[in-house]
């Protein structure tokens, strides 16, 4: 009976517990739902903002490169800011002004968004940069594709965020529904329980899928208010199923015209449309992405555009694939590259087109260089007149005026202009002459302009007036008064001397018996308004029947009043217009002239009235600063220039009323912005009563002229400092010689037990460092090649590819790129073995962490426009070799000191600053060009241009001195040298070796000691020596006197750089300095054993 009983009730209350439970844990895991969307949506808000962001900084930034005046800079960078705060609060959790974020705790999603972070830092750094180059000038391409790289990885890296984060929630949620079905399967077995969980889920999926609809009208809402970003959205069959305003703006289709249409058929080029079928399909098959690029799209009427397009996939909720693509429009910054460029060709036009003639000379007046349009400008062919003094050159007269005013510049400095004129070929010309020294130099310059027409067209326009004012000056009008009668009253001489009477006859006639003697055979004019009292001014023309002159008059008619108005005679006036018509012809031709002058000057020429606004300008000055001539007229010269250069121009206006003749430098403000430095010739112009009228500036653009300038003063400072270092480095060898022949001495006498032998060693070999370093100094300083001959590069790397795995570090990656033929180059293997070794170490040297050494070699043709950009070198066929790395770069305010002896930026004991210096003497002596490139950050190339040669190639193969073994010797030896140490040395490594020995410190001793002595086998003598006879000198007069005489020259010096060549087969065995026992011994024996 209890159990009976009892059972129901135990059977309720259990269902009733189990109802419960079910619906606590439902209820339980409804909340657990809302949690992990509530938390899951403002992390996929954030994500979304961090692209919308980068989207916004990316566009805008577009912008402030372009130099828009109206973008924000602060604004700008906020986006980029704003960026990285919503990365922040993914990561560590924060509270915006209307959501609150929860730190994300996985650890791969954490680690996608630091490198989010680090994507953003580095597209600020390289934004920085950017816009530090485009302020200066337009940012080359390489720039350009570094950020848009950058901003594609970042944009890419917060995608995969977002999506990562999708499938975070989706993973939580696909988990907590397995647990749902589970308890579902428990709660259905009771009716309740399962109607409770199927509104309990409803409302969480509803939940869900409301933030995700909040969340994506977000999304739209940023795109679609966003004016200067297209987004456009594709799916899996490349239709279009997103189009916003954007993207109707830049292709020109509506979203109506677009949504349903394939992406191919709307806006891919026909020529792009199977591989971007084929791309896009890769993307949505197996992953393969669409790199962010510039690409030419098509708009609605068929025009192309240039845009900048990143590309998004996302997915459904059906893990459907859909492909977004953000597009930049790139149209006015390209054109803005094209003007640029165009502009550059303009102004090198410009120079090439000036007409003057350029020296550069020497204190004393030795012309050292010059510059001019076409030969026949010259007074004689230059070889005549290079290094020769100018006042040689001219005539004695003209000669005296150069020596006046070169002496002027000399003392007082500045500019000196005077004229002289000079018999040429096609006849004399005048000269203007403009003197001046260049800065913090000692050298002179002479522009010298051909103004024999300008002289001409200014005689002329002073002809000219002086005739006009002539005819002014005794211009004589017929003037006479008749009263009421028509009776002659009185008159002038010029009326008698028209009509032929005299005043006695004429005075009381009838004035129309006088004017009409022949009577009127029609009405005249001038009689009727003389009768009608009319104030007129009649004109006649030579062949009018009243018309007593017979030529062309202004007959003026008036009538002289009372106070009351009433008449009381008539004033009349004949006026020749013969002369003024003649004086207005003169004047149109006159102005005419003028015009042709003023418009035809190769300068820029400014008239500037005396409130210092600009009064005219010819089309020359125009082009130069870029403006019409109508913006520039009414506007002061300060409105084309900065703030330092108004201060110029202040200081030269304060000067008009007290000088005639201004001539100054001053930078102006082109249209565009930046400044061209410009030469101002300046003249005041008087009124008759000596105030101002005006001022006329004649204008030089100095832009190229500045250009050849800093040329020349770099390659004078180089000459200048391989003179100083050559000198040094001689009489550095020679101490050097005798430091490591006394330490080879004392080598050979210690045992080799002997503690000291190891500081004798250190020390040799700190000895023969420093001798490797005299020998670059050597050759920086050389002018000319020691054994050049016709070679092929290709050769020489491929010969050294040993040597160059051995001198880099296992982290850096080498790449021979060399040309298939290359051509052959004049120059010294060894030579160039050097200088690329040093440019190897150097790269090495900058990437310490491991990168790309790449060597190149190329066939080039250098046109004379290269040539003009770069005056070092000349137009023709060269072979290239260059040698890049990947490392830090070279700051561009040091890049023009690399190659100077000394210069470096690496610590004292890990670089002693030869080495490119030896690189530029290579270059140098082989009468080629070096020229470096370099973006710190990215890495630098050296290229290095040689000659082409048209001889066969002539690669001979060297031997060590170690492949021999040394011999004892046997002979007489003649030692010459004056510094008696080195002589003492060698005569001691000779006598140890077996040799008998005389020793010589002069030329004329030693020719002595070959008179008396007979048994002497081989003359070895220094070649700089004192006395008036050098080696080679004693050579050649040792060899005619005793032609068996075995002779070896020894020098610190190259082997060509003092023979003749008579000498030269005497410079081809020279032993170089300083040289060790083992050299000087092999050396000897090879000349004793030889023909």
């Amino acid at each position: 009976m209890t159990k009976t009983s009892h059972s129901p009730l135990r059977t309720i209350v259990i269902v009733t517990l189990i109802v419960v439970a079910a619906m606590a844990i439902l209820a339980a895991s409804s909340g657990v739902a809302l949690r992990i969307a509530n938390k899951s949506a403002p992390l996929i808000d954030a994500s979304m903002e961090v692209k919308y962001e980068l989207s916004l900084f990316h566009l805008w930034f577009e912008e402030l490169v372009q130099q828009d005046p109206t973008v924000d800079r602060e604004q700008v960078w906020q986006h980029l800011n704003q960026a990285r705060w919503y990365a922040n609060t993914m990561l560590q959790g924060g509270e915006s002004s209307h959501v609150k974020f929860q730190a994300l705790d996985d650890p791969a999603l954490r680690s996608m968004i630091r490198n989010t972070l680090d994507q953003i830092d580095q597209l600020e750094s390289v934004g920085l940069a950017r816009l530090k180059r485009a302020q200066s000038s337009l940012a080359g391409s390489n720039q350009d594709q570094l950020f848009d790289k950058v901003f594609a990885e970042a944009l890419k890296i917060a995608d995969d965020v977002e999506t990562a984060v999708y499938r975070n929630m989706a993973t939580q949620i696909r988990q907590f529904e397995r647990l749902v079905y589970i308890l579902g399967a428990v709660v259905m077995l009771v009716g309740l329980a399962g109607g409770i969980l199927f509104f309990l889920i409803e409302r969480r999926r509803r939940s869900d899928y409301t933030l995700l609809q909040e969340s994506e009208a977000r999304f739209r809402r940023l795109f679609e208010n966003t004016a200067a970003i297209s987004v456009q959205g594709y799916d899996r069959n490349r239709r279009v199923i997103y189009w916003n305003p954007a993207s109707e703006t830049l292709y020109g289709f509506t979203a109506d015209e677009a949504i349903g249409q394939q992406l191919e058929d709307l806006i891919i080029p026909g020529e792009m449309r199977e591989g971007m079928i084929a791309a896009i399909d890769a993307w949505m098959d197996d992953g393969t992405e669409i790199p962010s690029s510039e690409m030419t799209m098509r708009r609605a009427d068929g025009s192309p555009v240039q845009v900048f397009s990143n590309h998004v996939m996302l997915r459904t909720h059906n893990n459907e694939p859909e492909m977004y693509c953000i597009d930049i429009d790139l149209t006015e910054r390209k054109r803005a590259e094209a003007q640029a460029r165009q502009h550059e060709l303009v102004l090198n036009s410009v120079f090439q087109a000036l007409p003057d003639l350029f020296f550069l000379m020497d204190q004393d007046g030795t012309i050292r260089d010059y510059r001019a349009p076409q030969a026949a400008d010259l007074y004689v062919p230059p070889e005549t007149f290079l290094g020769k003094r100018m006042q040689d050159v001219l005539p004695p007269t003209i000669a005296a005026q150069f020596n006046e005013n070169r002496a002027v510049v000399s003392e007082r400095g500045g500019l000196t202009t005077y004229e002289y004129t000079l018999e040429l070929p096609h006849g004399l010309r005048l000269f203007e002459a403009r003197l001046s020294q260049l800065p913090d130099s000692p050298q002179l310059i002479a522009v010298i302009r051909d103004i024999t027409e300008r002289r001409r067209a200014e005689e002329a326009l002073a002809k000219s007036a002086q005739e006009w004012t002539h005819a002014m000056d005794f211009f004589e009008d017929a003037i006479y008064l008749i009263d009421l009668d028509d009776k002659l009253v009185r008159a002038n001489q010029a009326f008698y001397k028209l009509t032929g009477l005299t005043p006695e006859l004429a005075i009381g006639m009838d004035i129309t018996s006088i004017i009409h003697p022949q009577g009127e055979a029609e009405p005249c004019p001038v009689c009727e308004a003389r009768i009608a009292r009319s104030d007129k001014y009649i004109t006649m023309e030579a062949h009018h029947p009243h018309n007593p002159t017979g030529r062309p008059i202004e007959v003026m008619v008036r009538t002289i009043r009372d106070d009351t108005g009433s008449p009381l005679g008539v004033l009349m006036g004949m006026h020749d217009l013969t002369r003024a018509r003649q004086a207005q012809q003169a004047l149109r031709e006159s102005e005419e002239r003028y015009r042709t002058i003023f418009e035809g000057a190769p300068e820029g020429v400014w008239l500037i009235g005396p409130d210092h606004r600009t009064l005219e300008v010819n089309q020359r000055l125009c082009e130069m600063l870029g403006y019409r001539a109508d913006e520039m007229i009414g506007r002061t010269p300060l409105d084309f220039a900065d703030e330092e250069n108004q201060k110029i121009f202040r200081g030269q206006a304060a000067k008009i009323e007290t000088t005639d003749r201004r001539n100054y430098e001053v930078e102006l403000r082109h249209r565009d912005g930046h400044n061209i430095p410009a030469h101002f010739n300046a003249i005041t112009l008087h009124t008759d009563k000596g105030g101002v009228l005006a001022s006329v500036a004649f204008v030089t653009d100095l832009t190229e002229q500045k250009i050849t300038e800093q040329a020349l003063r770099r390659a004078q400072k180089m000459d200048a400092i391989g003179q100083l270092t050559g000198g040094i480095a001689h009489d550095f060898n020679n101490l050097l010689g005798i430091i490591i022949g006394n330490l080879d001495f004392l080598k050979r006498l210690l045992p080799e037990d002997d503690k000291s032998l190891k500081r004798v060693e250190s020390a040799s070999k700190a000895a023969l460092r420093a001798a490797d370093l005299t020998r670059q100094l050597l050759g920086f300083s050389r002018k000319q090649a020691q054994e050049a001959r016709p070679t092929n590069i290709n050769q020489v790397i491929r010969d050294m590819d040993s040597l160059i795995a051995r001198s880099v570090t296992p982290e850096v990656e080498v790449e021979l790129q060399l040309a298939d033929q290359p051509w052959l180059t004049r120059i010294d293997p060894g030579d160039l073995e050097d200088a690329l070794l040093n440019l190897i170490l150097n790269a090495r040297d900058a990437m310490p962490q491991g990168g790309k050494l790449t060597i190149e070699t190329a066939n080039q043709r250098l046109d004379k426009t290269y040539a003009g950009l770069n005056p070092a070198i000349t137009p023709g066929d060269y072979l290239q070799l260059a040698v890049s790395d990947t490392g830090s770069g070279i700051p561009k305010e040091i890049l023009e000191q690399i190659f100077e002896p000394f210069f470096t930026t690496k610590p004292s004991d890990k670089g002693t600053g030869l080495g490119l210096s030896m690189v530029y003497g290579f270059a140098r002596r082989s009468n080629g060009y070096v020229k470096a490139y370099s973006e710190p950050g990215i890495g630098t190339t050296i290229r290095i241009y040689l000659p082409r040669s048209i001889e066969k190639s002539e690669m001979i193969p060297q031997t060590s001195i170690s492949e021999t073994r040394l011999t004892p010797g046997h002979g007489t030896i003649l030692v010459v040298d004056d510094e008696d140490n080195l002589l003492d040395l060698a005569k001691d490594y000779l006598e140890e070796t077996g040799y008998k020995v005389h020793t010589a410190t002069r030329a004329t001793e030693a020719l002595a000691l070959l008179e008396s002595e007979d048994d002497i086998n081989l003359l070895f003598s220094d070649v700089v020596m004192p006395g008036g006879m050098n080696g080679y000198e004693l050579a050649e007069q040792a060899y005619k006197l005793y032609p068996n005489l075995k002779i070896l020259l020894t020098s610190g010096f190259t082997k060509k750089v003092a023979a003749r060549h008579s000498q030269a087969h005497f410079a081809a065995n020279l032993l170089s300095k300083p040289y060790s026992r083992d050299d000087l011994i092999k050396r000897i024996q090879d000349v004793l054993d030889g023909e």
